[in-house]
């Protein structure tokens, strides 16, 4: 009996094998295999913004899944961008583009990000631009005033271009979100006192913990036990092709058996684990701008955002320049699917009431009052009919997202720059 019964175990075994196999050599030869090691970092702590990208760092900006693999480089001014003089040249029409990670554009070889696209295209019709990126990852429109008035003004921009993000634009803006997000209070900041923004914590330290209003939040589940019963297999596992391709798309696609991979020790813990550790009634605090109605939080995020805006422009025009602002879609206002999935993984929001196109709005209404003009990319991506504009797991938008983007503003922008005599 045990004679047979190993038999079927062998051939079972020695077919899980092949297969294993087969695909290891699929991902290597196809070139899917993820890069190994850390990718490139470009950033360091700063006084006067909580973190801006560190003079001459470089090298190759990559996620886990290898959905990108892109070179950058950041500047003598901490810009990543080629170097520029302070004073502009004679002749030269300049747009400075403020912005967080979309606009930086890391995941995105330098020259395909849309302000290059933007660029190469108004210089295609004859006109002498400079467009200077002056996108960081993770700043909201209050380290983006900061860096216009302390650098941005002395590149003396004709435009200033504010590509603002709703999806984490405002939770950054506002403190009381914004520290309960980071669990601390790493930036300067505005508050509204008798109507009007005054900054406080600039420089960063000097004004420890005020305004930091986290939360204090249910102890987590401990889901992972010390140590999971087969986690020897783990190094060797790891050095896969395969494994390395497969996991982080596993994590997406079957959250559930994720965790379970994860108690057992075959893969590390990751998002999925501390998704299930905040327990049942989690919701992510950054989907809290598409709720409706809106928390007081989030009603006094958009309440120092529109300062925060009226604040910007007042000083660019006040330089000579103009601002103009385009608007930023998220994936999950673009692909239903993606928000389906949301509500799926966090079954807390479905007693709510949730509205994707509510920021835009929202912030369509501000620019109105405040006469500035903007472009809305929602339904132009909305309106595309190809392959996805976004890196699937990661988010961001993909190089054909930054080629329609850059694309369109080149639409809406040509004709006003290519008359403009400056």
């Amino acid at each position: 009996m045990a004679r047979r019964l190993l038999i079927p175990l062998i051939f079972i075994l020695f077919g899980i094998l092949l297969a294993f196999g087969l695909l290891e050599i699929a991902v290597r030869v196809t070139g899917k295999t993820p890069p190994a090691g850390e990718p490139a970092f470009f950033w360091q702590d700063d006084a006067r913004f909580g973190w801006f990208h560190a003079p001459g760092a470089e090298g190759y900006y990559f996620n886990p899944p290898g959905e990108y693999h892109a070179y950058a480089r950041v500047n003598s001014a901490g810009l990543i961008d080629q170097d520029y003089t302070l004073k502009k040249p004679e002749g030269v029409y300049r747009i400075l583009v403020l912005g967080d990670s979309f606009t930086e554009g890391l995941r995105v070889p330098m020259d395909a990000a849309f302000h290059s696209i933007l660029e190469e295209k108004l210089k295609a019709m004859g006109k002498r631009v400079e467009v200077i990126n002056g996108g960081v990852a993770g700043w909201g429109a209050d380290q983006e005033l900061l860096f216009y008035r302390e650098i941005g003004r002395n590149y003396e921009p004709d435009m200033v271009l504010l590509a603002f993000f709703p999806g984490n634009d405002i939770m950054n803006n506002a403190i009381a979100l914004e520290s309960k997000n980071f669990g601390q209070v790493r930036k300067p900041y505005f508050l509204l006192e008798d109507g009007r923004l005054v900054l406080h914590n600039q420089p960063v330290g000097s004004e420890a913990g005020l305004g930091d209003e986290t939360e204090t939040t249910a102890p987590r589940l401990q889901l992972i036990p010390d140590h999971p019963p087969l986690a020897f297999l783990l190094p060797l596992l790891q050095r896969s092709a395969f494994y390395r391709y497969f996991i982080p798309r596993l994590r997406v696609i079957a959250p559930g058996l994720a965790l379970k991979l994860a108690q057992w020790g075959l893969i590390e813990p990751g998002q999925e684990t501390r998704i299930a550790e905040q327990g049942p009634d989690y919701i992510p605090l950054a989907y809290g701008v598409y709720k409706t109605p809106l928390d007081e939080p989030w009603r006094e995020g958009w309440r120092i955002t529109e300062a925060l805006l009226a604040e910007l422009k007042r000083d660019v025009e006040e330089d000579g320049a103009e601002l103009r602002v385009v608007v930023i879609p998220a994936q999950l206002q673009v692909e239903s699917a993606v928000w389906r999935h949301i509500m799926q993984t966090y079954p807390a929001m479905q007693p709510f009431d949730w509205d994707v196109d509510q920021p835009n709005r929202m912030l369509a209404d501000i620019l109105d009052r405040q006469y500035t003009p903007y472009l809305d990319l929602l339904p132009i991506f909305r309106a595309w009919d190809g392959p996805t504009l976004f890196f699937p797991i990661d988010g961001h938008w993909n190089p054909r997202g930054h080629r329609l983007a850059g694309d369109t503003l080149f639409n809406w922008l040509q004709k006003d720059i290519l008359t403009d005599e400056n």
